[in-house]
């Protein structure tokens, strides 16, 4: 589960639901209007994690509201699926992230820096000047099940946003 506080006061709880391909196609949540809010103006929220949330007051057990995502693999080639991570925001330590996923330079448009782990590969992209970024992560669906996951927390813990999770293939 993901945990963010908006305004500074109010708790809103979250969690990405991954089909069989690790594509999200819904978001369970306290709040849709809270979700949708937040992706519209990130600089509203701030994640944090479950201790704190604790801290705020009584976590939810279960997310009450559920907001389905479009989603529909396309089929671009025969390779390993590309899975496309999309977040909203603005990193708060670019450094710190680049350390955490071991960025390489890139001299690839838009490309901050490349991250290589045993059978799979991740670009960091700003795709919407500063205020957008995508991760797009080659594996095969075995190893971007073990992956999704790390790599959507420590982007949140830099101060990205997940939006959605898509697969091209």
């Amino acid at each position: 589960m993901d945990y963010y506080v908006i305004n500074g006061t109010d708790l809103h709880v979250e969690e990405f639901v991954l089909a069989d391909d690790h594509t999200a196609v819904a978001i369970d949540t306290t709040s849709t209007e809270a979700a949708l809010r937040i992706r519209r103006e990130p600089r509203l929220a701030r994640a944090i994690s479950r201790a704190e949330a604790t801290a705020l007051g009584p976590v939810p057990g279960t997310l009450p509201f559920r907001h389905f995502l479009p989603s529909a693999p396309l089929v671009l080639s025969d390779a390993e699926p590309l899975y496309r991570m999309l977040f909203a925001g603005r990193p708060s330590s670019m450094e710190d992230l680049g350390q955490a996923w071991d960025l390489e330079p890139s001299d690839e448009p838009n490309v901050v820096g490349v991250a290589r782990r045993t059978g799979a590969e991740w670009r960091l992209r700003d795709v919407g000047p500063g205020v957008a970024w995508a991760v797009d992560l080659s594996a095969s669906p075995e190893v971007a099940g073990r992956l999704l996951a790390d790599i959507r927390s420590t982007a949140r813990r830099a101060g990205l946003i997940p939006v959605t999770v898509e697969r091209f293939r």
